[in-house]
């Protein structure tokens, strides 16, 4: 329920012929979901399931930037991946992450995916995270990048007043779906 609302939050972010990335993960699957009625926006994915919702879209320009499967999380990887996105410029990148230290910045199990969020965070004008409130209590193997890194984060109101402190000193807005 965290993730449909933060989802939901997330989504009202993107605006009229915007350019998006979107990463793979449960909760960036419901910015998808819930994306508002914009007459254009262009969405490059490495997800297939997020490309699934996206097929039928009319007012959706939908860039997959290839690679191969990562099974588990549907999403595709690896060189060609990263080749490809480092062709682009997008003003907003949406980022889900299995692990969120406020002092340290965001994990994620697969060091291959932590490379591609980094080419992603990179590409990106504006890197939004979505995040609800129980990956703040955890690490992972890799590290994604650094909070001065991040520009938005979305969560729930799970949220301690002491993390939420320490992002906001940091420099990042935190919204509250």
């Amino acid at each position: 329920l965290e993730k449909v609302r933060i989802g939901k939050k997330a989504a009202s972010l993107i605006h009229e012929s915007d350019t998006i990335i979107v990463d793979s993960g449960t909760t960036t699957a419901e910015v998808v979901k819930n994306l508002p009625l914009l007459k254009e926006v262009t969405i490059i994915t490495n997800a297939l399931n997020i490309a699934n919702n996206l097929i039928g879209k009319q007012n959706v320009k939908l860039i997959i930037p290839g690679g191969y499967l990562r099974q588990n999380s549907h999403s595709l990887i690896g060189p060609l991946a990263e080749k490809n996105l480092k062709n682009f410029y997008v003003d907003k990148a949406f980022i889900g992450v299995d692990g969120f230290d406020v002092r340290l910045g965001i994990y994620t199990p697969n060091v291959e995916e932590a490379h591609l969020n980094q080419i992603m965070i990179e590409i990106s004008r504006e890197v939004i995270l979505v995040a609800d409130s129980s990956k703040f209590l955890r690490k992972s193997l890799a590290l994604i990048c650094p909070v001065n890194r991040i520009d938005v984060v979305v969560t729930d109101e799970g949220i301690s007043a002491e993390d939420k402190r320490i992002l906001e000193d940091s420099g990042v807005k935190v919204l509250i779906a």
